[in-house]
């Protein structure tokens, strides 16, 4: 009996201990600006790439949209320009939205124009954004502990509290946005409430919830994880090559993960196996 149980152990841990990983498929030419977020495209099955440009943090008009596709080749690396320094992505209808230090910048991607800049006057670093519908258009605030809505042209404060300390990572579906600092939070849309789902998340850069009580995230200096149940597994770990992994984009069609080095100006596919 004892032996039965220590076999059903090893078993369940087995099963727990690796339940993904993920493959290389392709690294694109390093012709990248400093790259911070992908994010792939059902329609046009094309992938945006925001590039900081050669300085961060500074309004100098350097930063840019890129099209990549989903085979690795860069379509048209100066499609969108004149960007100071552009990060989160999210795509509504037929709009792109951006992040860009203060500004939400809106892209009419069919026609590749900027329609609109809206200026955030208190935003401090503008950084994720994720879209729920038309007029629940989110975006975070790092520097700020503040998320923003932003409904049609209206920018208003969403969620402010100290628990959205360093807040980045956006995500949000089904009446639940889900943000990402050093800790994963459900927050219901309606009624404000903060959950705590992850805790010790290790600063959360990209996010994306991708099945019932799953996630993928991303830590800058290189470190991408999956969670399930609560439990957390590392994926990858690039932080001893010095090779970052940012906002990261996962497409569920294909089971490939997108993922932008910034400092080493590719973006990497990785194909998760289950």
């Amino acid at each position: 009996m004892k032996s039965i149980k220590l076999i059903l152990i090893f078993i369940f841990f087995s099963c727990y201990a690796f339940p993904q990983k993920l493959e290389k498929v392709w690294s694109s030419p390093a012709e990248f600006k400093t790259p911070e977020s992908v994010l792939y495209q059902h329609d046009q099955e094309m992938i945006f790439v925001s590039n900081l440009g050669l300085t961060k943090d500074v309004k100098n008009g350097d930063g840019f949209i890129s099209l990549l596709s989903t085979d690795g080749d860069i379509e048209n690396l100066y499609w969108i320009k004149g960007l100071n320094d552009p990060k989160g992505l999210a795509v509504w209808g037929k709009n792109l939205y951006v992040a860009d230090l203060d500004e939400l910048v809106v892209i009419e991607f069919e026609c590749a124009k900027i329609v609109k800049r809206y200026h955030f006057p208190i935003a401090k670093f503008l950084n994720d954004v994720t879209a729920l519908s038309k007029n629940m258009i989110f975006v975070s605030d790092m520097l700020d502990q503040r998320i923003y809505l932003f409904n049609e042209g209206v920018i208003t404060t969403w969620k402010k509290d100290p628990k959205l300390e360093t807040v980045n990572g956006l995500w949000a579906e089904k009446g639940k946005l889900y943000a990402g600092n050093d800790t994963i939070w459900e927050i219901d849309i309606e009624t404000l409430e903060m959950k705590e789902l992850l805790c010790n998340t290790g600063y959360v850069d990209g996010l994306q919830k991708i099945g019932e009580n799953e996630f993928i995230f991303s830590n800058w200096e290189g470190k991408i994880f999956v969670s399930r149940n609560d439990v957390i597994f590392k994926l990858l770990d690039t932080s001893e090559s010095k090779i970052n992994t940012a906002d990261i984009s996962f497409c569920s069609d294909l089971g490939i993960l997108y993922v932008p080095t910034f400092n080493g100006n590719t973006i990497d596919a990785y194909k998760l196996v289950w």
